[in-house]
């Protein structure tokens, strides 16, 4: 590969290997162009150009460049934007991603283009790093001294567990400033950021000129901030897709709150952001930096043994941060038990809020035949439907279906139901009359994007996950988790490590006992070790225990996940080839198995599912692009690669 170092001589002609930005299978592949001397100087590897390309002129970015006069070759048109959007090491970063994530190259290089170009970048300006002599918050973590000086001398990778409610922002400003005391360039993830960051917030209160590419920006703002990060701005900082940002000098990568799902892409190529963070880092040669107060189980067991180097808290913090937790048995006759119902009272009585923690929106969290006893499933995925009185549907809070309120059970035909289990709504309304001086309010999906219903002075928080982010929940003293047995019961090989994170959050947000602190949680199976763990405040008790599941199971960290699904009249043949070529490579399949997606607001279609199992999922892909490239008009195989 020719680099942006070594352009050709001006006059000697020169041809250009691109990526046309087409998402399809059939010019999966790089095409030479002459590149014109009047752009020779402009044109670096890396750069969005214009070519011909069949009776159209299509954007394609430039992958290598030799000199090799060739008069047989059709030219490059135009140069589209001026910085590269893929510099140097970037094509590297993209093929492979393609490779991983199994799609047509025109749509993993698709990923290094912003919404719009034809910007004006302004020169970036330097960060302001503070003194080394300034008080450190790292420092008080077991390891976090080894971090600042491995940031300042080497590349390496990390796995920092912090306390819960620990300050992450400040934290992250500590290790950029480490890393890019002598220059360079550093880019920072964070989950979700729809209703806000603190640690953008705070990156961007030390440092103003932080080039923000989330999704709370303007498009236009985005891709001024993409291209600022191209011209060379010392700090990028974003979601997930900031791990692919074009930043060439790069020192040092940072993805906060690790263990978030939200780093799983949903859309082709399909790729996790912390996988992407290490292949960069390695390819870049930058340090990782994994930051999270509950690492997921593949951070976990690489700080384990050894394979990431670790930063923990010291011990005696971590109980001292922790809140009093209590668990008691979920009651069978009405929402939340009299131990709970006496914990609301007495923190009511004491002038503090209470947090109440629902598994679901809606008035009802299922709907049940009277006659027959069987709950009315979602035809998706078969998980509970729950169900809105106001609008009169039910919907499934798992993968999004929608439908009317059936009028007769899809089972006997019967026409009376019972609604069971309170959601936000139901919960709410009986709230106001078990404690009608306490002002109740409501945060779900359903009334979040109405800020005049968003609580604030209130006495009861009833939320679901949603709002449990710290940008959104008040500060609280007692926090009630409803249904914990709904996290620890559900299909899911991560059941556990869920349970785990979500109810450790729940300890954060409830804060210390010294301060008055007190979580309740009730469920069935208060000896689980992911609710012992958080009971004890102890990490390293359940990531033992869930490693030994994992092991005897077969699941990540000890194998790679894909799954392949078929979908269309052909869909069986597409399933029973991947599994061939899978099987061929030494990998463990499971299934087939009937699978129904929701592809439209209550629209199904029928699939085959397949779960492959492999020590390297990266061989296996790259089988099962031959079978996309070639899938039969009408018929499609849908493949994720590390499916959360």
């Amino acid at each position: 590969m020719t680099s942006a170092a070594s352009q050709p001589e001006r006059g000697r002609g020169a041809v250009v290997s691109v990526v046309p930005l087409v998402p399809a299978w059939r010019v999966d592949r790089r095409f030479d162009y002459a590149l014109p001397p009047k752009l020779q100087e402009m044109v670096k590897v890396g750069s969005l150009v214009r070519v011909p390309f069949g009776n159209r002129r299509i954007r394609a970015v430039v992958a290598s460049l030799r000199p090799a006069p060739r008069d047989d070759l059709e030219e490059v048109v135009a140069l589209v934007a001026g910085a590269p959007v893929a510099p140097g090491p970037l094509i590297e970063l993209f093929e492979w991603l393609a490779q991983r994530y199994v799609a047509p190259l025109g749509r993993a290089f698709g990923r290094a283009v912003p919404p719009r170009v034809r910007m004006k970048v302004a020169s970036p300006e330097a960060l302001d790093i503070g003194s080394a002599e300034g008080r450190s918050r790292l420092a008080d973590y077991t390891g976090g001294a080894d971090l600042v000086r491995a940031l300042q001398k080497e590349p390496s990778t990390w796995s920092v567990r912090t306390l819960g409610g620990e300050d992450h922002g400040a934290l992250i400003v500590e290790m950029v400033e480490a890393a890019l005391r002598d220059g360079g360039q550093a880019l920072v993830a964070v989950p979700e950021v729809r209703w806000g960051s603190a640690t953008l917030e705070g990156l961007s209160a030390r440092w103003p000129q932080t080039a923000r590419v989330d999704s709370a920006q303007a498009d236009n703002e985005r891709a001024l901030a993409w291209l600022r990060i191209g011209a060379g701005a010392p700090l990028g900082a974003g979601g997930r897709s900031v791990v692919l940002a074009p930043a060439e000098r790069l020192r040092l990568i940072v993805i906060d709150d690790e263990h978030h799902p939200s780093y799983k892409e949903d859309r082709s190529p399909r790729y996790d952001a912390r996988r992407v963070a290490l292949e960069r880092a390695r390819i870049q040669g930058a340090s990782c930096v994994f930051v999270s107060p509950t690492p997921s189980v593949e951070a976990g067991a690489a700080a384990h043994g050894g394979v990431y180097r670790a930063v923990i808290p010291d011990r005696a913090d971590e109980r001292s941060s922790r809140p009093i937790v209590e668990t008691v048995a979920p009651p069978t006759d009405r929402v939340f038990s009299h131990a709970l119902h006496e914990r609301i009272r007495d923190t009511l009585a004491e002038g503090e809020r209470v947090a109440l923690l629902v598994p679901a929106r809606g008035y009802a969290r299922a709907l049940w035949c009277a006659t027959c006893r069987r709950s009315v499933r979602c035809p998706a995925c078969e998980s509970g439907l729950f169900y809105d009185r106001i609008e009169e549907t039910v919907r499934c809070s798992h993968c999004g279906f929608g439908a009317p309120a059936p009028d007769t059970c899809p089972h006997c035909g019967a026409r009376e139901f019972r609604y069971v289990g309170a959601g936000t709504e139901r919960l709410s309304e009986q709230l106001r009359k078990s404690f009608p001086g306490a002002r109740v309010g409501r945060m779900d999906p359903d009334v979040i994007g109405d800020i005049d219903q968003h609580p604030g002075d209130v006495d009861i928080y009833v939320t679901t996950w949603i709002g449990t982010k710290p940008e959104l929940r008040p500060s609280v003293r007692l926090v009630g988790v409803l249904d914990a047995d709904s996290l620890l019961r559900r299909p899911d090989f991560r059941a556990a490590e869920n349970t785990y994170q979500a109810l450790a959050a729940m300890a954060a947000w409830a804060g210390p006992a010294g301060q008055g602190g007190r979580l309740v949680i009730q469920t069935a199976e208060p000896g689980h070790y992911a609710v012992q763990a958080v009971i004890r405040a102890d990490y390293g008790f359940w990531l033992q225990r869930e490693l030994e599941e994992r092991w005897e199971l077969g699941y990540p960290p000890f194998v790679e996940l894909i799954k392949a699904t078929g979908y269309g009249p052909r869909r069986q043949g597409l399933v029973e080839r991947a599994a061939g070529v899978a099987r061929a490579t030494g990998a463990r399949v499971l299934g087939p198995v009937e699978v129904v997606s929701v592809v439209g607001e209550g629209e199904l279609e029928e699939g085959l599912e397949i779960l492959i199992k492999a020590d390297e999922a990266e061989p296996v892909a790259r089988e099962l692009r031959g079978i996309l490239a070639s899938a039969p008009a009408g018929s499609r195989l849908r493949v994720d690669v590390d499916p959360r």
